[in-house]
């Protein structure tokens, strides 16, 4: 397989890699922030996990942006790879995808079922289920469970992605950083 050079390497355009990169950092601030939650005295509690509401809920306005973009705006042709890697990758991406649209999914249930809405600064959207409580304990373990496999395959992905661009040498990470 031959290299590719930076200049002829197409990219990502702005708002892609925009979406792509903040979502990733509050996908990994959500994770760390429900883990520490659960350990935290009560009162801190309530904060972090009305943080952690507030950045779940940005995340589906940026996730539904996010597939309305890449629907309208098509992805930078692919780098050279064989089939087996062409069909890994668009396995890969559409199963993120999929488990970001389940965990925030899941989260918003198990909010919802505990009777409680989306409290912004300047909104609220009230709960528009019935509270549940044994129904909100089973998909807060569904949410718990989605979002440690989506931290673990957004660890393959990193570790792909690492080894595409160091291994293989095919920018495959200068597609989505910004230009130099």
């Amino acid at each position: 397989m031959t290299s590719t050079t930076p200049a002829t390497t197409a990219r990502y355009d702005a708002i892609a890699r925009g979406l792509h990169w903040t979502m990733a950092i509050l996908i990994a601030f959500a994770f760390g922030l429900g883990l520490a939650a659960e350990g935290m005295p009560k009162a801190v509690e309530a904060v972090a996990v009305q943080v952690h509401v507030l950045v779940g809920a940005s995340l589906v306005v940026l996730l539904g942006f996010r597939v309305l973009w890449r629907v309208i705006h098509a992805a930078p042709p692919p780098v050279p790879a064989s089939p087996l890697m062409k069909r890994a990758s668009q396995f890969g991406h559409l199963a993120l995808y999929l488990l970001m649209g389940a965990v925030l999914a899941a989260g918003l249930a198990t909010l919802f079922l505990r009777g409680r809405g989306i409290e912004a600064v300047l909104f609220t959207i009230p709960s528009p289920l019935a509270e549940n409580r044994t129904l909100a304990r089973s998909a807060k373990e569904v949410h718990e469970v989605l979002s440690f496999a989506l931290v673990g395959l957004s660890g393959l992905h990193l570790a792909a992605a690492l080894w595409h661009q160091f291994v293989l040498r095919d920018d495959t990470l200068t597609r989505m950083a910004a230009p130099r």
